[in-house]
């Protein structure tokens, strides 16, 4: 499921009679989405005095996406810059005119809920700007999925010393591919998975490709068993 709003433009977003919802503060409008496997976790949106809900998000010039916890039960999660999942500032009262101490949204799904506490499927919120609009695809990781693409972001930050290491998601596609890259010299390994579970894809769910040279020495398209599969391709990597 998908949605988009003209920017500037700063919404909340909630779970509302069981749907994933979006109040638009500059217009006070709610759009509704459907429900959506793992919504309980969504905190409850409330319009009245007071706006509450899980998470904030705007958007504005220069192609900014900034986003706040709203003091959620489960928590806000994105991918950082170390190529980390760490939480998302929380505050449950927040300045819609004031966005400092919110993070800044780049190349990253948002994941609601905290894999060591709760218990999947989990909410995604995939945020992107296209010229003056903002889309926001919303989907859900399965439990196996999510612990697998966390611990091969581990394995990979852990063998990145002297290189570059970069995970990106592809927020665009609704899918949600989420490619993990590692560059060594001359030589590149490149990991990608699809994250959302609520749109079926064909093909293997894991590609793990080494190439050196710009040429391809190792590849494996695998569906189970990744995590030996990038063991393999770590050690084409030492060569």
């Amino acid at each position: 499921m998908s949605v988009s709003f003209k920017t500037p433009v700063t919404l909340v977003m909630g779970r509302m009679n069981n749907e994933v919802a979006f109040w638009n503060h500059d217009k006070g409008e709610v759009t509704l989405l459907g429900s959506l496997r793992g919504v309980e976790l969504i905190d409850e949106l409330r319009v009245d005095k007071e706006v509450r809900g899980h998470l904030a998000l705007a958007s504005f010039s220069y192609y900014l996406i900034k986003a706040v916890d709203l003091g959620s039960k489960g928590g806000s999660y994105v991918i950082s810059e170390a190529n980390q999942l760490i939480k998302l500032p929380s505050n449950p009262r927040i300045n819609f005119r004031n966005f400092n101490g919110w993070y800044t949204i780049r190349n990253s799904f948002i994941l609601i809920g905290n894999p060591e506490v709760n218990e999947g499927p989990y909410p995604l919120v995939c945020p992107y700007r296209v010229g003056d609009t903002l889309f926001i695809n919303v989907g859900y990781a399965n439990e196996d999925d999510l612990r697998n693409l966390i611990s091969l972001m581990n394995i990979l930050r852990n063998n990145a010393e002297g290189g570059i290491m970069t995970v990106t998601t592809m927020c665009r596609i609704p899918s949600m591919p989420v490619e993990m890259a590692l560059i060594l010299g001359n030589r590149y390994l490149m990991v990608r998975t699809f994250i959302n579970n609520a749109v079926p894809t064909s093909g293997s769910k894991y590609l793990v490709i080494v190439t050196s040279g710009g040429n391809i020495v190792s590849k494996y398209s695998v569906n189970t068993g990744v995590l030996d599969a990038l063991s393999d391709a770590l050690n084409q990597m030492r060569k």
